[in-house]
């Protein structure tokens, strides 16, 4: 979100999570014998390809960048993929994702103690108003069928629902909170993976994979899941602690960008293997897309590392590798 607003407010371009995933794909990582990218097939980048639009179309949120776009467009007409439509193992994909969301974060969240396995903490009227809420602004979820149901009704079920499956978990764990964690989790992977399957999509002309259930797809469970990954959104991401820790990224990434987005300066501060890489490049980059290139591709013990060297008391040494 920090880049993406520094690069549109200051030179009119985008930054978006899945469009640099290509970008680091297809020239930014470095592979032996290559000159660009890692070489990839193009089930492969294909497979990655969870947007299959053009970032720069007008109102286009997610995608891919102009500069990468052709050559993806490219693999979907010989692969004759339909428009807008995604690989099956692109959907499946997105779907573990959902699933790990749903089950991996709950436990996470459980044993951080944000989510409290008692009926005060689970029958909370502000939880629920919270987690419909999240549900009702997700415009990205409306194809699960949320117009069918009473929403904050099906949240409170789903949520006592677990809770009685926790109890009873819980009390053949022998009162113990990790295997009942555990266990809870393997159950509700079981559930989710066991339903996993492959329809027709009549809409698009191509095939779906969700949840099926007697050959059709299933909407009921793809709402639990929903709001179960709700659940961990609410209690952990929107967390006050994790609200300043983001914050505090955030002001380390602007600083950064500061330091680095002034051509004659940044290039002083940057590694030269990167500079050599915009040498190469930069017929089609621009030095905002290089930098914010640099800035996303830090690792968070790096980007801590660089920001100490530039702004904290403690100096680094020239015999750190970088």
């Amino acid at each position: 979100m920090v880049l993406n607003y520094l690069l549109l407010n200051q030179f009119g371009l985008k930054y978006e999570g899945n469009a640099q995933n290509f970008r680091i794909l297809m020239f930014l990582e470095k592979r032996a014998g290559s000159g660009s990218g890692l070489d990839l097939t193009a089930a492969v980048l294909l497979a990655v390809n969870k947007y299959p639009f053009c970032l720069d179309e007008p109102n286009r949120l997610k995608g891919v960048y102009g500069s990468e776009w052709d050559a993806i467009k490219e693999l979907r007409d010989q692969w004759q993929l339909p428009l807008g439509c995604s690989t099956l193992e692109t959907q499946l994909m997105d779907l573990c994702d959902d699933i790990a969301y749903s089950t991996h974060d709950i436990e996470d969240g459980i044993r951080a103690g944000k989510i409290q396995m008692n009926r005060v903490f689970f029958e909370d009227e502000w939880l629920a108003e919270h987690l419909e809420a999240e549900i009702i602004q997700d415009e990205g979820n409306l194809e699960v069928g949320w117009g069918q149901v009473d929403v904050k009704a099906m949240v409170k079920r789903v949520l006592a629902e677990y809770l009685e499956q926790w109890n009873e978990v819980f009390a053949l764990s022998g009162n113990e909170s990790s295997r009942a964690r555990r266990e809870m989790k393997a159950r509700w992977v079981s559930v989710f993976a066991g339903r996993i399957g492959i329809i027709d999509d009549p809409v698009k002309g191509w095939k779906k994979v969700t949840f099926v259930r007697d050959g059709q797809q299933d909407f009921e469970l793809l709402r639990t899941m929903e709001i179960l990954k709700k659940l961990a959104w609410v209690t952990l991401i929107k967390d006050f602690r994790v609200q300043r820790l983001q914050m505090r990224n955030e002001i380390m990434i602007k600083r950064l960008w500061e330091s680095f987005i002034i051509p004659d300066s940044g290039r002083r501060i940057i590694p030269p293997d990167w500079i050599e890489n915009y040498e190469l490049h930069k017929a089609n980059w621009s030095w905002p897309r290089f930098v914010a290139d640099y800035i996303s591709g830090m690792t968070d013990a790096y980007a801590e590392k660089v920001y100490s060297e530039l702004f904290a008391s403690k100096s680094g040494s020239i015999y750190e590798m970088d």
